[in-house]
């Protein structure tokens, strides 16, 4: 966070305090995670996205394309474009590990 301005979230199954779309994949399918697949991640930043209304928007959700899978770790290109910061582009490479993933994008 310090260095880059942002994290991704740890989301654990057992974590009731993250309000998902849907329910968080098992550990067995995001450890599952390939080269290929797209995945949900939750980015949270240091500095949050003040609107005009006096919100602040400290997070968000976004694609990333799988480009790499190793021994629990894996890196993907941002498959989003960023509405909270400057920081992230569409494109940028981003390391993560299989716990950061909360969701899979499917073709239904």
């Amino acid at each position: 966070m310090d260095e880059d301005g942002y994290e991704l979230a740890v989301i654990e199954q057992e974590d009731t305090s993250t309000v998902l779309a849907a329910p968080l994949p098992s550990d067995d399918e995001r450890f599952a995670a390939k080269s290929g697949q797209t995945d949900k991640l939750v980015f949270q930043y240091r500095e949050p996205d003040r609107r005009e209304n006096g919100a602040e928007i400290g997070a968000e959700l976004m694609w990333v394309r799988i480009t790499e899978d190793g021994e629990g770790c894996l890196v993907g290109e941002l498959d989003s474009s960023p509405q909270h910061t400057k920081l992230l582009k569409s494109e940028d490479t981003v390391a993560f590990h299989p716990k950061h993933i909360v969701s899979f994008w499917t073709e239904d």
